[in-house]
């Protein structure tokens, strides 16, 4: 006896929390409808907002800047000097600029065996390995996205179906509630119907739950702000039992796969990276010229410096 009105007492108790509950949910003031996004809006804001691939936005223009970096001729150097400035008078008189002795230098390193060119081609495939490495991380993220697309509109078809089972079994209830009233069945029975409601409740709390979750990992992915409430996914959720054979599926990756490409690419820079540090190797020479004036005789002398060599 003491068992059963235990009972009674949980079921009244568990009814009374529900009931509580659908009342506050109730009292809350009216929300605005949630902003339902397709899979194209979904991929688009990714391309728009995510700071992963802004930031190999950014990588790419960088790499860009170095190839015109790489392409530039080395800039000729200019000296200016003066010479024979006598400011203390120790012989005869004479001002301290009388046997000044301006001159001038112009010099140029000139590179030999290609190396400009073997820079530059250099820098253009590495701007084309960080091309296919940004598009490698897109598709990751791609990936990742309709993963959580995918989830969601799981997470979304899973509590459609908690909340019909729940109120499938509201109405169960309400059969067993007239079958008690008519005799038909005893109190300590419509008691266990009446607690396993509790299991359906919490399978709606917990798909509730689920859906929250995988739109909070929609938004981080997005780098979005919208709350949770205002935010919505709409999409076909369905099957689809078409299959290709496995050597399809094979020849696709070889076709698409941005990584496989840039480990080819990568080989090739490699190659060029090579000789570019073969000619490093080879010596490059510097010309200069010297221009002076002499006051005193009053010409111009040109003194060339011939040529020398360096290694770069």
């Amino acid at each position: 006896m003491g068992r059963i009105i235990w009972r009674k007492c949980g079921a009244a108790l568990v009814l009374g929390a529900v009931v509580r509950l659908a009342a506050a949910q109730a009292a809350l003031p009216n929300q605005p409808a949630p902003q339902a996004w397709t899979w194209e809006q979904v991929k688009d804001r990714l391309e728009l907002n995510n700071p992963t691939l802004l930031a190999g936005k950014l990588n790419i223009s960088e790499m860009q800047a170095d190839e015109i970096t790489a392409h530039l001729r080395p800039n000729p150097n200019l000296g200016l000097l003066s010479d024979q400035i006598a400011p203390i008078n120790l012989g005869p008189e004479h001002g301290p600029f009388a046997y000044l002795l301006p001159s001038a230098t112009v010099s140029y390193l000139y590179e030999r065996a290609h190396k400009r060119e073997l820079r530059t081609e250099s820098a253009k495939k590495g701007t084309a390995i960080a091309v296919s490495q940004q598009d490698d991380l897109e598709r990751g993220l791609l990936f990742n996205l309709r993963s959580a697309f995918v989830q969601t509109l799981q997470a979304k078809a899973v509590l459609q179906v908690s909340k019909d089972n729940l109120e499938y079994y509201d109405r169960v209830l309400k059969i067993s509630s007239d079958r008690y009233q008519a005799g038909d069945i005893a109190q300590i029975d419509l008691d266990r119907l009446e607690l396993q409601r509790v299991q359906y409740e919490s399978d709606v709390q917990t798909a509730i739950v689920n859906l929250r979750t995988a739109k909070i990992q929609m938004l981080m992915l997005l780098n979005d702000r919208t709350p949770v409430e205002q935010f919505d996914l709409v999409g076909v959720f369905d099957f689809n039992d078409q299959v290709d054979a496995l050597d399809a599926y094979r020849q696709i990756a070889l076709d698409n796969r941005p990584d496989l490409k840039a480990a080819i690419q990568a080989v090739d820079k490699a190659h060029t990276d090579y000789k570019l540090a073969v000619a490093n190797g080879s010596t490059d020479p510097t010309f200069s010229v010297d221009v002076g004036r002499k006051s005193s005789d009053r010409f111009l002398l040109w003194r060339g410096r011939g040529v020398s060599a360096a290694h770069f």
